[in-house]
């Protein structure tokens, strides 16, 4: 009887870890994507610096 509810209480804890892990693999995959967009909007954003070499008040610090 108390292996039983060992049992399930492993297949329990095992299924939630499987899903924190797919949870987390879809974090890090939106991340490297998040990642992208920000590395392009930055090029584009100082592809033409202003004149006297000032960021644009909006720019990230």
């Amino acid at each position: 009887m108390k292996s039983d509810a060992y049992r399930i209480a492993y297949q329990e804890a095992d299924a939630e870890l499987n899903d924190i892990l797919s949870k987390f693999e879809q974090l890090r995959t939106r991340q490297a994507q998040i990642g992208k967009v920000v590395d392009a909007l930055k090029a584009l954003a100082f592809e033409n610096p202003p004149a006297d070499n000032r960021q644009p008040e909006w720019s990230v610090r």
